[in-house]
């Protein structure tokens, strides 16, 4: 079948360093890349121009093509409004009107972790359920239930803002992002003398693994995070329920140092049912523009292929 027969989508992801758009068919296969370009930090106008940019380029030789972008910070999904972004400087910006208006037809908004979390249910681990939590910079997550991004009121999925003990010192109280996140990861080991500046958790999986002295103390580090992480994971399955886990972000490729602690911490907390599984995400970083996709094809009535 060619191009012309298909039914083509276009995702733009909007990073908080680069923006990059794919087209994709319904059963999220990579049609074209787009060239990332610079995220602008002078607001929403701009931001959105340069998406537009990206999106009339990859629709040259697909014209019919909807387009679906998804953004970083809180966002009111159902309205499309970017409700704050300090990084890329709007608040309250209508966004998804914004982007129609530049593309002359209907642009759904998504958040970025969430778009991500549908891709992955889709495409990706191929789960029609579950849980995906991004562990990166920082901590979110988003459910996807029967194929669908269950609705979220802005500040859904912002798991990484619970509050927990630090693990260094219980009676602080810090969220959860600050302490289990890959760059929080990374901080406590700077902090703790065993890393230098600009490490990051790759480095700390390195150094647990190692024969040196600070190994052990690295061990440390990454066990409690994780610990951590996996105790707020099995309150909010308890939510949810035992539906798949799917670990993405920084840390998803780290291997029993990550995810026996976690699977350690889900067994104990999930105390009235199973833990559920835990998965690896599978997509990488072309998650989040697949799930702009996937936003755009299920806006228009278009059903996709899992």
């Amino acid at each position: 079948m060619s191009t012309a027969d298909q039914q083509l989508a276009i995702g733009i992801d909007v990073g908080g360093t680069t923006i990059k758009g794919v087209l994709a068919d319904t059963r999220g296969n990579i049609i074209a890349t787009s060239e990332a370009v610079a995220t602008p930090r002078t607001g929403a106008e701009d931001v959105v121009a340069a998406a537009a940019r990206l999106a009339r380029t990859l629709r040259e030789d697909s014209p019919e093509a909807p387009v679906g972008v998804c953004v970083p910070g809180i966002i009111n999904e159902e309205q499309g409004i970017g409700i704050f972004s300090a990084n890329l400087g709007w608040k309250d910006a209508p966004l998804g009107d914004m982007l129609s208006q530049a593309l002359d037809s209907f642009v759904p908004l998504g958040h970025d972790v969430r778009s991500g979390a549908l891709a992955e249910a889709l495409w990706g681990v191929r789960c029609s359920s579950c849980l995906y939590v991004a562990v990166g910079t920082g901590i979110a997550s988003g459910v996807v239930i029967n194929s669908r991004l269950a609705p979220g009121a802005p500040w859904a999925g912002e798991i990484g803002q619970v509050p927990v003990p630090h693990p260094d010192d219980p009676s602080e109280i810090v969220p959860l992002e600050r302490v289990a996140s890959a760059s929080g990861i990374a901080r406590r080991a700077i902090d703790a003398g065993i890393l230098p500046q600009g490490s990051g958790a790759r480095e700390v999986e390195e150094l647990a693994l190692s024969h040196e002295d600070s190994s052990h103390l690295a061990h440390e580090i990454l066990s409690s995070s994780m610990s951590l992480l996996g105790e707020v994971l099995a309150t909010v399955c308890h939510q949810v329920g035992a539906i798949p886990i799917v670990l993405g972000g920084g840390l998803c490729r780290g291997g029993s140092l990550v995810y026996d602690p976690l699977r350690n911490a889900l067994d104990k907390g999930c105390t009235v049912m199973p833990a559920p599984p835990v998965l690896t995400a599978a997509l990488g970083s072309s998650s989040q523009a697949l799930g702009a996709a996937a936003l755009a094809f299920q806006s228009h009535g278009i059903e996709v292929e899992s």
